[in-house]
């Protein structure tokens, strides 16, 4: 039986997203690792794919840019990695395709999710809502909102059903999330405000860079 570790901090690169640059990253990475002793990464690159065919892509076209911008965010942590000179022991980069998307235990965490989305309308609302903002914020023209967030918020419900099944993943007492800014669906949903079940094994971390 593995050891459990007590908390595993996770932080979560979402692909396109300018604000990690190579500065950030590195800077994140010594940051958490110094408090924590070891580092994760995720970058839900599988689930963007539902991001990018939202706003008009083909499948095809879709895959192809949510890899592209996947592996340069990969590329700029393994930098970061090697600049640092962290022990790869202690760092885990995510493979969302060979670790995650295949797993039954995430798939079954991903049902529980995707089942609180159909049943429960204030979470679904927040989860539309956060969703709908990010595409937004692509600023495509002629883009239907709401057809479109219908498509894309399978990326926001995968990395709550990630988080979910993270504990289990990481063989870990608890999984902090950690985040340059507040991820208001995510804190609802680990306090317990959509089906008054608090998730104690989740917790969430803002660290920004003064």
């Amino acid at each position: 039986m593995s050891k459990v570790v007590q908390n595993v901090p996770v932080v979560g690169m979402s692909p396109g997203n300018s604000y990690f640059s190579e500065e950030i990253i590195e800077w994140l990475l010594q940051k958490v690792a110094k408090q924590y002793g070891t580092v994760s990464v995720f970058i839900a690159d599988i689930p963007a794919i539902s991001t990018y065919t939202a706003v008009g892509y083909s499948e095809k076209e879709a895959r192809a840019k949510a890899v592209l911008k996947s592996n340069n965010l990969k590329n700029k942590v393994a930098r970061a990695i090697e600049k640092l000179n962290l022990d790869k022991k202690d760092v885990h980069v995510v493979d969302w395709k060979n670790e995650i998307e295949e797993n039954l235990e995430y798939r079954r965490h991903y049902g529980i999710v995707r089942k609180m989305y159909d049943e429960n309308g204030s979470f679904r609302k927040d989860t539309d809502d956060t969703t709908a903002f990010v595409l937004k914020g692509l600023k495509k023209e002629d883009l239907d909102i709401q057809v479109a967030t219908q498509i894309a918020n399978h990326y926001l419900l995968s990395e709550l059903a990630f988080l979910e099944f993270a504990p289990t993943f990481f063989s870990a007492a608890k999984v902090t999330y950690v985040y340059h800014a507040h991820w208001m669906v995510y804190e609802k949903y680990i306090n317990g405000a959509y089906d008054g079940k608090p998730r104690n094994k989740l917790g969430f971390q803002i660290v920004t860079k003064a």
